[in-house]
């Protein structure tokens, strides 16, 4: 596997948890229990979700979208499309 690509994975989902953390602050879920109530799941659950986004199930990541409203680009890259993909997308 190419050098470029072998960490692709792991650091599309740093940036999906910065994105993540950076909408937080923005709309002001300074907790995971005031996330988790906005998400419909309860606080250690969300933090779960925020330490091992991985597991998040589609119904939550819809929910983490509709409430967060982060970069479209960077939750694609989190679920495994490409920079190509998400250029051939626009």
């Amino acid at each position: 596997m190419p050098k470029i690509r072998q960490y692709a994975e792991r650091d599309a989902m740093k940036d999906f948890l910065a994105e993540i953390n950076a909408q937080c602050g923005r709309y002001g879920y300074k907790s995971q229990k005031s996330l988790g109530n906005a998400l419909g799941v309860c606080q250690a659950t969300a933090g779960n979700y925020l330490r091992n986004p991985d597991n998040i199930p589609l119904g939550v990541l819809r929910a983490v979208v509709k409430t967060l409203k982060p970069n479209p680009a960077v939750v694609l890259k989190a679920i495994g499309y490409s920079s190509a993909d998400i250029k051939k997308m626009k």
